[in-house]
């Protein structure tokens, strides 16, 4: 049977999820176009009309991961007014949801394996500022409003916090689920909030 004609947008989506897919079973330098033409449903020609490279899939796959972490935490910042709490919701919502996407998480440490390629570092490092970024934003307005500490060091925290991301990234992949579960992981970062807490 024919696969069903999409829409660009569309295609373009359902080629994304299934190059994870594909990426997540292997990786980057063992994955070919046509594995991910094959896991589509579509053919090769069909891929290359929506991205020019395999470099190029991978690298709108790690833009779209990072741009959905931004945009949930942006949404626990414009729920909760609190910087102590948005912090806190944003950690334990960024376990949750990650917890879910197993397959995400392996193409986020694989990449790290390829920042040989300057393209791929460049991303990696442009979503991580992008992370510390964001965070940093909430530990200053935690300052100002005084809910933090006023000699909290904005930037050292915003790499704290992103740390404790990759942590929580890495242990889920190694299975360490039944210790490093939810508890522990807002444990920790209940830690860290005391600390800075006003």
């Amino acid at each position: 049977m024919p696969k069903k004609r999409l829409p660009a947008k569309e295609r373009k989506k359902q080629i994304l999820k299934c190059a994870v897919k594909v990426f997540a079973q292997t990786n980057y330098q063992s994955t070919r176009v046509a594995d991910i033409a094959a896991e589509a449903g579509i053919s090769e020609a069909a891929v290359y009309k929506h991205f020019p490279s395999k470099n190029d899939i991978y690298l709108d796959v790690l833009k779209h991961m990072s741009t959905r972490i931004l945009t949930f935490w942006k949404e626990e910042i414009h729920k909760e007014p609190d910087a102590y709490q948005a912090l806190r919701n944003m950690g334990i919502t960024y376990f949750r949801r990650m917890s879910k996407h197993h397959d995400e998480l392996k193409v986020q440490f694989q990449a790290i394996a390829e920042v040989a390629n300057p393209e791929i570092a460049d991303r990696l490092h442009q979503d991580h500022q992008n992370y510390m970024d964001l965070i940093g934003k909430v530990i200053k307005k935690g300052i100002n409003k005084g809910s933090f500490r006023k000699d909290a060091d904005p930037d050292i925290l915003s790499w704290l916090f992103n740390g404790v991301g990759i942590l929580m990234n890495m242990m889920n992949l190694l299975s360490f689920r039944e210790k490093f579960n939810e508890k522990t992981v807002t444990k920790i970062i209940d830690h860290l909030l005391e600390s800075i807490k006003a």
